[in-house]
């Protein structure tokens, strides 16, 4: 009974990793989210299913970093790669590196929109945001920028 309840539990904790990554299947940001994840100084975050129907999302992960400087170089590389297979592109570049960044990926499947954002602030920080769902884009950017009340 007992080996029938930790099988139980290991085949669903199997499937739940297996569901996450083939979220950002194809996607070289998956590697950003696996790497750094769980390192100090960094905060992840990913939304309750009740949170997601909210805004009509599938998926949201986000990574902020206090302090980029060593996990920036593989970001960049990593959107580098993805951005090769974008939709929609809009980045604010300065110096020749990436301030801000927009992504609107292909759907993978009929009415999931795919999207990364990027984003490096004050002090070295930085954030890398992974968004699926039914919402476009012009219900994102809506999200972003309403104020808040």
């Amino acid at each position: 009974m007992m080996n029938r309840i930790i099988r139980t539990t290991f085949i669903t904790l199997l499937l739940m990793v297996a569901a996450s990554a083939a979220a950002q299947q194809g996607l070289q940001i998956a590697t950003v989210f696996q790497k750094y994840g769980k390192e100090k100084g960094v905060t992840m975050v990913e939304l309750s299913n009740e949170m997601l129907e909210t805004y009509q999302m599938n998926l949201y992960k986000s990574l902020v970093f206090k302090d980029a400087e060593k996990a920036l170089p593989t970001i960049l590389r990593c959107l580098e790669a993805d951005k090769k297979k974008a939709k929609k592109v809009k980045e604010v570049v300065s110096g020749g590196k990436i301030q801000s960044g927009y992504y609107q990926l292909p759907q993978i499947k009929e009415d999931i929109n795919r999207f990364i954002l990027f984003k490096t602030g004050k002090k070295g920080s930085a954030t890398l945001i992974y968004i699926e769902g039914e919402l476009d884009a012009d219900d994102l950017i809506t999200m972003l920028f309403m104020k808040k009340e």
